[in-house]
């Protein structure tokens, strides 16, 4: 639907649009009237609502992909200054056009239609300071009869006190002592900055929504633009039909001077009446058509009004994604990909969400505790701020497929930190048993268990204690070790022993020592042997015994009885006795000191 605006019989003005609403009123005998609802094609984008998620991408690219979804084609975007990506950002249970004026005014943008016969285009605008100047509009204040020109005829003019100061915190995990904080004050006409002046109003405003000073510094001239952009302004009406939003014009003719200057149009509302159409109803009514302008100072920059967004007030529950084939999927800092129930568009992979990062039970300088959710663990999700852009991982819950790791409710009184092998089936545990007589504090290792105390380690047990090593044990004892046991100790060693003792060993044993040795045993001393027996000695020596003295070997006795069952022989190097049933056989020389005595029978 195409309106015309006349001039005589030319058309100087067309306003293009969809029809919305349509609607019969008032009827009589003669005629009906009806009425027409004509909006733009933007006004699509308010009918249609959605939570999806946007990452790397720039603000242009998301309202364009939106603009296409509501087949709104004819646009053009006026280049940013900088034109960085959001890593992330979320439109959350609202429209299409409120996000996209939202995302529009957080980045300076404002939008406005030019109008053709057939179509209209919707403009977005960064540098109203820049816009065309439509050309001059003359004030007639005492306008009579059919005027000959278009003009203005009421002119108000205001200004007001208005913030002249803003300033933008935020904070960022990777730079957590940065303030990155960002202050834009308005400059004087006579070149003085506000904040430098004793009538300093500042707005702050934590937090920012930026996470980098190139962001931040544009961000708080926005915000303060917007709120100067009202500080100066004019209401005016007239009935010149060039005059289009987003469009400039020349002032003249008005008694105040400083009026005579470009002019910036914020907003245009127009009245007509066609009243020839009416034919006999019409009387001596003619056309009549004007319009009410809002204005600023084309020098002034305009900035349309930060919209408020969607908070996210409570929890949520997300789950855990990641690329096919693996179960564990973080970067650096342990944060996750998340899955949100309502977003539709992701493929639970690691492209679904930005990096999230992970509450942790203590997290320190190098010190905490660190335990990162798993792909297809159900999180409980919360926003800093509400702000739906920023989630955080609060928490883990179980769910009909991820169950916990005990049957519940018989199991109620376990208490556990159980693990699970990577793309394995094995775990490691810490569980503690509490039901009562039956309390137990459980440890599981799948493989290694490293165990390291830097001072003292006190071990008490109130009674049994079994120990089993399938392999190696290995002890190193830096310093003294000492050893009690209150009853028996039995040890049993399938193959071999080895003791190596640096310097001296001593036994004590209260009663009977018994050593059963089923083969050879071989004792080796290079020192001094010194046996005390306090009663008995007795040697048992199945076959054949040595003694072998290097040189001197000396027995001392109150009697010496020495018995041999075949045969007892004394050798030496002069001889030899030997003592066997034939009685006793003397070989060398015999020596006699002393008396002599021989008995015979």
């Amino acid at each position: 639907m195409t309106f015309t605006f006349w001039l005589g019989d030319k058309a100087v003005r067309y306003v293009n649009g969809i029809v919305t609403g349509f609607g019969l009123g008032k009827s009589g005998f003669v005629r009906s009237y009806y009425q027409m609802i004509v909006e733009p094609a933007l006004v699509r984008a308010g009918l249609q609502s959605d939570s999806r998620i946007f990452q790397h991408q720039n603000s242009e690219k998301i309202i364009r992909t939106l603009l296409q979804k509501n087949r709104v084609d004819n646009v053009a975007f006026e280049p940013l200054p900088s034109d960085w990506e959001r890593e992330y950002c979320v439109q959350y249970r609202e429209t299409d056009l409120t996000f996209i004026e939202c995302l529009a005014a957080e980045e300076g943008w404002y939008y406005h239609f030019s109008h053709g016969e057939e179509s209209h285009l919707l403009h977005f605008g960064h540098q109203s300071t820049t816009s065309p100047i439509l050309g001059t509009l003359t004030y007639n204040a005492m306008p009579a009869g059919d005027r000959p020109f278009a003009s203005l005829w009421q002119f108000e003019y205001c200004r007001k006190v208005t913030t002249n100061q803003h300033t933008l915190r935020d904070y960022t995990f990777l730079n957590p002592n940065y303030p990155l904080e960002h202050q834009q004050s308005a400059v004087h006409s006579n070149g003085v900055s506000s904040s430098s002046s004793q009538l300093s109003y500042e707005n702050y405003d934590y937090p920012g929504r930026y996470k980098r000073d190139e962001q931040g510094r544009p961000f708080s001239r926005y915000r303060l633009e917007s709120a100067l952009a009202l500080s100066e302004t004019a209401q005016a009406t007239g009935d010149d039909m060039r005059v289009i939003p987003g469009y400039g014009f020349t002032l003249e003719g008005h008694i105040n001077a400083a009026f005579n200057q470009d002019w910036f149009v914020v907003r245009v509302e127009h009245q007509g009446y066609q009243t020839g159409v009416m034919e006999e109803e019409a009387g001596e009514a003619g056309n009549r058509y004007e319009n009410k302008l809002f204005l600023i100072p084309h020098h002034t920059p305009w900035r349309s009004p930060q919209k408020p967004r969607p908070i996210i007030r409570g929890t949520q529950v997300a789950h855990v994604v990641g690329p096919e084939g693996e179960e564990i999927y973080c970067d650096e800092w342990g944060r996750v990909k998340l899955q949100f129930p309502w977003d539709r568009r992701g493929n639970f992979d690691e492209h679904s969400s930005c990096w999230v990062r992970v509450v942790q039970g203590w997290a320190g300088a190098q010190y905490g505790n660190m335990m990162i959710p798993r792909i297809g663990d159900e999180v409980l999700v919360k926003f800093l701020h509400g702000d739906p852009d920023q989630p955080m991982v609060t928490g883990r819950t179980y769910h009909s497929t991820t169950e916990p790791p005990y049957l519940l409710p018989k199991h109620k009184t376990r208490t556990t930190i159980k693990s699970k092998t990577h793309k394995g089936n094995s775990f490691n545990e810490l569980r503690f048993e509490d039901e009562q007589g039956q309390e137990e504090i459980f440890l599981h290792a799948e493989k290694d268990l490293n165990h390291i105390v830097k001072h003292d380690e006190t071990t008490q047990i109130g009674n049994d204690r079994t120990e089993q090593v399938a392999r190696d044990e290995i002890v190193n004892i830096g310093n003294n070790r000492t050893e009690t046991v209150v009853q028996d100790e039995d040890l049993t060693i399938n193959r071999d022993q080895t003791h190596s003792i640096g310097r001296n060993r001593i036994t004590k044993i209260e009663q009977d020592d018994i050593l059963n040795i089923n083969n050879s045993r071989y004792l080796n001393v290079h020192g001094d042997t010194i046996i005390h027996v306090g009663n008995e000695l007795n040697i048992d020596i199945a076959q054949n015994g040595t003694w072998h003295a290097g040189e001197v070997f000396e027995q001392i006795c109150e009697t010496f009885d020495l018995e041999g069952y075949e045969q007892v022989e004394l050798s030496g190097p002069g001889g030899s006795i030997i003592i066997n049933r034939e009685g006793i056989t003397l070989v060398g020389d015999v020596y006699v000191e002393g008396e002599l005595c021989q008995e015979g029978g």
